[in-house]
């Protein structure tokens, strides 16, 4: 049995793709292999983003090998810096901005919100105003599987930084400081964005990791850091609202075995939802 080959030129691919029975046959795969389709989408939104692969601070001085720089490598050098100028007075238009230019280029969006995730563990103050932008994007895309897959692998990544201490006392130190500060990052930033209805089941997991690390020694600057992002992330999801019983038991038990006065204060007052 003989397979008749068909051939396109390249400049007759774009009616081929609009054509009716291209749609239809197209429909009829999607229809027949959702399950196969779903499990590549996951797959592939799983793979590690080469952020090497746009370079957008490289000066050639030499116009002899200068290169046409891409459309594509000028987006993200304006979001990035979009990103850096982010205010209480500019966050909303600077977000605006953003969206009009990645709109064009849905592929770029891994790179955009893996970027975001970084931002926010370095910078937790600003956590509201990159959910803000966030929430825009993901109306924009709505693609839950490439925010889900990268807050779990930036998760993974943070816990296993804190796990694989085996240096020197002072690079412990170090560590430990990163850690809690990135802890921080990842509990603000995931809380506003559950917040927003952007993803579901984060902020429990998320409040109990931050009352287990204020369960640990910790220097009185570390632990203060970690009960005002409890406070905070309390506010938000809880406003005035009494805390579940679970979480005053555990505020209660590390209260009294605190010694720095501040901190107890700081406790009783979220207890107390003042």
């Amino acid at each position: 049995m003989s397979i008749m080959t068909i051939h396109h030129s390249v400049d007759s691919l774009h009616d081929l793709f609009l054509s009716e029975q291209y749609m239809s046959d197209k429909s009829k795969y999607e229809k027949s292999h959702q399950s196969i389709l779903r499990d590549m989408n996951q797959f592939l939104n799983s793979i590690d983003i080469n952020k090497q692969y746009f370079r957008t601070g490289i000066i050639v001085k030499n116009p002899k090998y200068k290169k046409k720089v891409s459309q594509e490598t000028q987006v993200l050098k304006s979001f990035k810096t979009s990103l850096n100028k982010m205010s209480s007075l500019n966050y909303e238009s600077l977000s605006q901005q953003v969206v009009k230019d990645i709109q064009p280029y849905p592929h770029l969006y891994p790179i955009v919100f893996q970027s975001i995730i970084e931002q926010a563990l370095l910078h937790h103050t600003y956590s509201k105003y990159y959910g803000y932008l966030v929430e825009h994007l993901h109306k924009l895309f709505r693609n839950e599987s490439i925010i889900q897959s990268q807050l779990v692998k930036t998760k993974e990544t943070i816990e296993t930084t804190h796990i694989n201490q085996q240096s020197s006392s002072y690079d412990d130190l170090c560590k430990k400081n990163k850690y809690v500060d990135q802890l921080i990052g990842y509990s603000m930033f995931v809380s506003d964005l559950e917040v927003r209805d952007i993803i579901q089941g984060y902020v429990e997991p998320t409040l109990q990791s931050l009352l287990t690390e204020c369960s640990k020694e910790l220097s009185e600057d570390e632990l203060y850091k970690c009960v005002l992002c409890l406070s905070t992330i309390y506010k938000v999801v809880y406003d005035s609202n009494p805390l579940p019983e679970s979480h005053q038991t555990s505020l209660t038990e590390i209260k009294s075995k605190i010694r720095f006065m501040k901190i107890k204060f700081k406790i009783m007052d979220i207890l107390e939802r003042r």
